[in-house]
């Protein structure tokens, strides 16, 4: 994930984001628990190495470690290992009743389990299971007796997660959104019955980035806040959907890219999209002139290299053309959703691919030297056939 200039990152602490941060911070600062308070139960946390090491307790109900700070839209990343007999998870906008550590642990949780629905979303104490039933199908993502890496995004009503770079809930869940806007991060390890045990679940990597700073770029009804001539579709699920008219081909039709109203100087922006087979568009920014953004703005290349083998350029998938490369492929099939995060302050460029870091570069070093440092934000309408859905488009603007 993003590595930014050591003047943008915080220290391994659980000090609260920085205002100008739009990084990560570490979540458990690798010595002590500082930071956290143990809710409920009397299973045991210990730190050991880079490590939280929980402990079960026979006879002990569900047992959480919370951060004593709360979160409400953030991206967390963590690494965990579980005893294959043991269920835990991590609580996320969680909350405890009557706020006291004694107070029943209640909110959103996402799964930690080797019976196939590692990632999916529980209401802890709080209705059950929040991924619908007849879309919680087995898989084996997790791997039993490994590390597995997990990621997930909370804005607003909408929870993402991801194991092992594999996509596993994208739920909308409106109700608990409403009953639990905001809460603590919660490590969980799982009442066991007597005679069972004793059982360790542990985490390390611990890390989050604070989305409360974000605004939505795509109100998810119509082009509020946008120029374009472009055949521009807003879907009823929120997404919005190029879909070139009959004739329309070519990518020099630059008035037919989704344009921005406002130019953005430093920022992250943080956007999803799903291609077809083959599919060609563009994500642009700093663009001073929207009549030429080839010369005058800088583009991060999208297209399906799902199937590409070989060495990479910057016309691949999260490439910058022009310029750099990306280090990986981190493409996703056809039809399923990418995430991009472009981080550009001063000089510093960055764009994170699907959950990993592909691109780090400075823009004064190289082709892309003379190039505006504030501009508009735009999306590209390669022409037929590149029907390309975008959705959760939002940028967070950053003052040095």
């Amino acid at each position: 994930m993003s590595r930014l200039a050591a003047a943008l990152l915080l220290s391994v602490s659980i000090t609260p984001v920085l205002a100008d941060d739009p990084g990560f911070v570490d979540l458990f600062n690798g010595k002590n628990l500082d930071g956290w308070t143990q809710r409920n139960g009397t299973a045991t946390y210990r730190v050991e190495g880079d490590m939280i090491v929980g402990k079960t307790s026979e006879g002990s109900p569900n047992s959480f470690l919370c951060s004593d700070k709360l979160y409400g839209d953030f991206e967390l990343m963590f690494d965990v290992k579980c005893d294959s007999e043991l269920n835990s998870g991590v609580q996320i906008r969680s909350q405890s009743k009557g706020d006291v550590p004694e107070g029943r642990v209640n909110g959103p949780q996402v799964e930690i389990a080797t019976n196939g629905t590692a990632g999916y979303v529980y209401g802890e104490a709080a209705g059950g299971w929040m991924t619908p039933d007849d879309v919680r199908k087995p898989h084996d993502y997790f791997k039993d007796g490994e590390w597995n890496s997990y990621h997930v995004v909370a804005f607003g009503n909408h929870i993402e997660t991801w194991i092992n770079g594999h996509p596993v809930s994208d739920l909308v869940h409106e109700e608990r959104y409403q009953s639990h806007p905001k809460g603590f991060i919660g490590l969980q390890v799982h009442g066991i019955g007597a005679g069972t045990g004793p059982y360790e679940v542990r985490w390390k990597n611990l890390k989050l980035r604070d989305l409360a700073k974000f605004t939505s770029l795509y109100n998810g009804k119509d082009l509020t806040g946008w120029k374009t001539t472009g055949n521009w579709l807003p879907q009823e699920d929120g997404s919005l959907l190029i879909q070139p008219r009959d004739g329309e081909k070519g990518w020099e039709r630059y008035d037919a890219y989704l344009w921005s109203e406002k130019k953005y100087g430093d920022f992250v922006l943080d956007v999803e999209y799903a291609y077809p087979p083959g599919g060609n568009s563009g994500v642009y920014f700093r663009v001073g002139d929207r009549n030429d953004p080839v010369k005058q703005g800088i583009e991060a290349q999208i297209l399906d290299c799902s199937d590409h083998q070989g060495d990479l350029t910057a016309h691949d998938h999260g490439g910058v053309i022009g310029t750099s490369p990306p280090s990986e492929n981190m493409s996703r099939p056809p039809h399923e959703w990418n995430r991009m995060v472009v981080t550009c302050i001063g000089s510093h460029l960055q764009v994170e691919l699907n959950g990993t870091q592909i691109v780090d570069t400075q823009l004064d070093k190289g082709a892309m030297k003379d190039r505006p440092l504030k501009g508009y934000i735009g999306f590209q309408d390669h022409g037929q056939p590149n029907d390309i859905k975008f959705r959760n488009i939002r940028v967070r603007e950053v003052s040095k």
